[in-house]
């Protein structure tokens, strides 16, 4: 693995590492995100992303606090676009805890992560966002609204 540029904030250090999710540090977290997004913890498909991982096509930064805590999270994944000839990239899991928020580590996370998938080619990075308070913010990271996405459950 090329290695990223490690980010230095005042409140937290950002770089790329291993996915190794069995590791108990981020099992809160996950819970803690999928709660808050969701109304339940995560049931994260972990052979899939350690497939990812095995072909090069994960990304995932995170944030430490000074103890080497994580405190926050980027999983990105890139892919090969089924009707043109481009790679596209998803930014799948984003997330800071309360305490650490509007610091500028969200920000990080995702530029630091965009600068991985460029390096393998991602021309552009699509984002679901479910809550419209964060609209404003997705504009700030470059986002533009591309579309409507519809659901229908089954």
């Amino acid at each position: 693995m090329r290695s990223t540029p490690q980010l230095t904030l005042p409140s937290a250090s950002l770089s790329r590492e291993e996915w190794h999710s069995g590791s108990q540090e981020f099992n809160e977290l996950f819970v803690r995100h999928g709660v808050e997004v969701r109304g339940k913890p995560f049931e994260l498909d972990r052979p899939r992303i350690y497939a990812l991982q095995r072909q090069g096509r994960l990304v995932w930064i995170v944030a430490r606090n000074d103890f080497g805590e994580p405190i926050g999270y980027q999983l990105s994944f890139w892919y090969r676009n089924l009707h043109w000839n481009e790679i596209e990239a998803t930014d799948d899991l984003w997330y800071v805890t309360p305490g650490h928020r509007r610091q500028g580590i969200g920000a990080a996370l995702k530029s630091l992560a965009h600068i991985e998938l460029a390096r393998h080619g991602a021309i552009r990075v699509f984002d679901n966002i479910r809550e419209a308070a964060h609209a404003k913010l997705m504009g700030e990271l470059g986002y533009e609204p591309w579309g409507t996405r519809w659901n229908r459950k089954l």
